[in-house]
């Protein structure tokens, strides 16, 4: 019922006869994942803010010995439930508390995806189908880069999609056994288990979107390929009791031990992501569209092959599942659009249903790859790999004018891996370009480690030096010298993970703070940091402030003793 018999369609060559078995390939698969994810892992600092809040957190949860409640500077952190939390924790107690062991989650749900891909595929259609979505997605930009990121997302994404597909097959698993009279085991119920259950951890991971999207594509579905099969009131609610049951028990023992702060404090930071732009995180309606192209890449061009003829297939897994996907895409952008702060990982559950497509149209394809296509695909890497190469310069220039003392450095090895990137993804299109499928898949997803080992292992640190780690350190120095931290207009979470001491964030929303503690006199030294844009507001509402120092784009000011 799952499965299709092996086949290959015009113009795709064959794998290497040692990769046609299918352990075998699952196993390669698995260890391009590795390689692609955990090879310096923990080489970067964590990025503020997400991945910051999220490790801090967990650190704190570690540290209270308390895994009921959340905490963050002291203070309850009502924004997200506590199941990736509890994964980041486990991590900790596994690698100790540091970067590898707070994105170490996120790199198993890669490699978790890499396989589930694979599987799906392989049950839609053949191992060739698998073989293609799990390359598609894991060296699809943004989903390796969320996969090696300490944020919530790729878990949460994990989850949303194996509740997906488990909901499919049990649709299908169901009528097949309703149309035999009931005569063999109800395998529909296992499924539906699975389904459930996944929907209830997502919700645990962060929120009701993770039960909403999986029943809005299912039910999407069902309207548009079987609006006859109904769903049986008795697994409806099953369905529902099992994953609110999986849900609402910590909600239920978080308000039972510590009354409804929390809940209150969920459902107003819920509401907020709608009403305005939180920190400053906006844009165009059309962002989240975008960020699907960008995202996508280097495999956005093949998103567009013969996407009607996928919509009409005569394979039914394929039709349906085509529909179903595009229900979910379509769900996810449109309620996004609509969400007024705009952050590229809101709609990244988005990518496993695009890959799907783009993977169905490589695959189910009675012509040659169009030439359009490999040109598109060879000009998407050299931008990026000119604009990867140029960041530093821009970078250096955008310096001199703002902090023209600041000495901005960077290694060599963004050249290279930048060049790497661009030589294999020239050599993969050539490949393609001569209708040599598999290998230019394989050497396109190769240029790709190239691009996310370059941009994890380079650029970002190179960023870091001027907005993050000049921060931390000045904060490191203040905690030295027994100072009390103060941050003025600038809220970080690098300052709380790295600092490992609660700090007064002044003028902010994110804690309670009392900015008056800058004019009383102090029985302690203060040490205030901000942005070197704010010093001139920082100079008229605290008067008693005296400059100590500039570094990177942060300026250092303190209050001694009972300063008068």
């Amino acid at each position: 019922m799952w499965s299709f018999p092996l086949h290959l369609n015009g113009g795709m060559d064959a794998l290497p006869r040692f990769l046609q078995n299918p352990i075998r390939l699952k196993l390669v698969l698995l260890y391009f994942g590795i390689v692609m994810l955990l090879p310096g892992l923990g080489d970067t600092p964590l990025v503020d803010w997400d991945e910051n809040i999220y490790a801090e957190a967990s650190r704190q949860m570690v540290e209270r010995d308390n895994y009921l409640n959340i905490y963050i500077n002291d203070y309850p952190f009502a924004e997200k439930p506590p199941f990736f939390f509890w994964e980041q924790a486990a991590s900790y107690h596994l690698w100790g508390i540091n970067e590898f062991a707070a994105r170490f989650p996120s790199v198993l749900a890669g490699l978790v995806m890499v396989i589930f891909c694979f599987e799906v595929g392989r049950r839609i259609r053949d191992q060739y189908l698998g073989t293609i979505w799990s390359l598609v997605y894991l060296t699809s930009l943004l989903p390796g880069v969320f996969a090696r990121s300490a944020v919530i997302d790729h878990t949460f994404n994990a989850f949303i999609a194996i509740a997906v597909f488990f909901l499919y097959r049990y649709d299908r698993q169901y009528e097949a056994w309703r149309q035999q009279s009931g005569t063999r085991t109800p395998q529909h119920r296992l499924s539906l288990l699975i389904a459930s259950l996944c929907m209830g951890i997502a919700v645990l991971t962060k929120g009701p979107l993770g039960g909403v999207i999986p029943l809005i594509a299912f039910a999407g579905y069902k309207f548009l390929v079987a609006p006859r099969r109904t769903v049986p009131l008795i697994h409806f609610f099953s369905c529902g009791i099992i994953s609110l049951g999986v849900a609402l028990s910590w909600y239920l023992l978080n308000w039972i031990f510590y009354g409804t702060e929390f809940l209150q404090g969920f459902i107003w930071f819920q509401l907020s992501l709608f009403s305005r732009p939180l920190e400053g995180h906006e844009g165009p309606f059309f962002y989240h569209w975008l960020v699907a192209l960008i995202g996508l890449f280097p495999w956005t061009p093949f998103l567009f092959l013969q996407p009607r003829r996928l919509w009409k297939s005569e394979e039914v897994h394929v039709r349906s599942l085509v529909r179903l996907s595009v229900v979910w895409i379509l769900f996810v952008l449109v309620l996004f659009s609509l969400v007024s702060t705009k952050l590229p990982h809101y709609s990244a559950s988005m990518y496993l249903p695009l890959t799907l497509l783009i993977s169905l149209q490589l695959h189910d394809r009675k012509f040659e790859l169009p030439r359009w296509s490999c040109l598109v695909l060879g000009l998407w890497g050299v931008l990026l790999a000119v604009g990867l190469c140029a960041v530093p310069f821009l970078a250096e220039r955008y310096l001199a004018e703002v902090s023209p003392e600041f000495e901005l450095e960077w290694s060599s090895g963004i050249y290279w891996t930048s060049g790497g990137m661009l030589l294999t993804m020239l050599l993969g299109t050539l490949l393609l370009w001569h209708q040599r499928f598999w290998y230019g898949l394989g050497v396109v997803g190769l240029s790709m480690i190239f691009c996310v080992q370059g941009l994890w292992r380079y650029q970002v640190p190179m960023i870091q030096s001027y907005i993050q780690t000049p921060l931390v350190e000045l904060v490191r120095e203040a905690h030295q010298q027994q100072a009390k931290v103060v941050l003025y207009r600038v809220v970080s979470f690098a300052a709380l993970f790295y600092g490992g001491k609660p700090i007064e964030m002044l003028h902010t929303y994110k804690f309670p703070n009392d900015p008056e503690i800058l004019n009383l006199p102090n029985s302690t030294d203060l040490a205030i940091i901000t942005e070197r844009r704010m010093e001139d507001s920082l100079r008229k509402d605290h008067p008693r402030v005296q400059f100590v120092k500039h570094s990177g784009n942060f300026a250092f000011y303190h209050i001694p003793v009972d300063s008068p």
